[in-house]
């Protein structure tokens, strides 16, 4: 079947919550750590490159059930705006926050810009995998770029292979070659990157036998736990992350990348 991104996301967000836009193949209460170390890993690293988002002018791409939008408000930005292309999950924000702007827009199409204006942080969290077709994936990064102010930054959540790139249906992981190569196409340049899961999420990039081997058995020996008592797996697991997130430079799956236009600087 061709992957048909709107019809996907209206069927998946049907119930709007963190498994429709996080795991769904894990309770909705380890869904809640993982978004948790999410935000953990994503506020480190803006602060680590001098980035505070109070009083900045904030648009989530992507915006789906609003996981992010009290993170957000709490740090004080200046302007919100969501945008999504699923017509229902617009309507439903709109309804759930007042004084947040949400929009339904494919970032994929021309004109960011002209609908929603200029940005100091852009964050696509989770989305790009999601956008299989690397034409189209270059065309909202130079879209982006466009919307994002002279020292404006893009925070993507994403997986960035060691490895070739690979199609699964209504997912590409792409390596981080490719990755780089798009970037510099749409004249962003990356300005940290950094692993957000070790334990949390099933491991799949890792160049070292021995830790493939480890993390396996490690996930493989918590399943019961994450089914039984989703709270206290996601706890334990958001512990270990943090302690090997603090450590290690690399990770084995999902990873944060910030980046900003080539001739930019940082927000400060």
């Amino acid at each position: 079947m061709t992957y048909d991104p709107v019809a996907y996301w209206q069927e998946r967000y049907r119930e709007a919550n963190l498994r429709s836009s996080g795991h769904r193949d894990l309770p909705e209460t380890y869904n809640l750590w993982l978004y948790k170390r999410k935000r953990q890993v994503l506020r480190r690293a803006l602060r680590d490159v001098g980035c505070s988002i109070a009083g900045a002018r904030v648009l989530e791409v992507g915006v789906g059930t609003g996981a992010y939008v009290e993170f957000f408000r709490a740090a004080g930005v200046a302007r919100f705006v969501g945008t999504d292309i699923v017509p229902h999950t617009v309507s439903l924000l709109r309804q759930r926050y007042s004084g947040v702007e949400f929009i339904e827009h494919d970032v994929t199409a021309h004109g960011l810009r002209d609908v929603v204006g200029e940005f100091d942080l852009v964050a696509a969290l989770d989305v790009f995998y999601h956008v299989v077709d690397d034409s189209k994936l270059l065309s909202a990064l130079s879209n982006i770029a466009e919307a994002l102010a002279p020292n404006g930054l893009l925070a993507i959540h994403d997986v960035f292979l060691h490895r070739s790139s690979e199609d699964h249906g209504y997912i590409r992981w792409r390596s981080l070659q490719d990755w780089e190569c798009l970037l510099a196409s749409a004249n962003l340049v990356v300005v940290d990157r950094r692993p957000i899961y070790f334990t949390m999420v099933q491991a799949d990039d890792t160049t070292s036998r021995f830790e493939a081997a480890l993390l396996q058995a490690l996930w493989t020996l918590a399943e019961p736990l994450r089914r039984r008592l989703p709270g206290v797996a996601g706890a334990a697991a958001f512990a270990l992350d943090n302690i090997a997130g603090l450590a290690r430079r690399e990770g084995p799956s999902m990873e944060l990348m910030l980046v900003r236009k080539r001739n930019g600087g940082h927000l400060k």
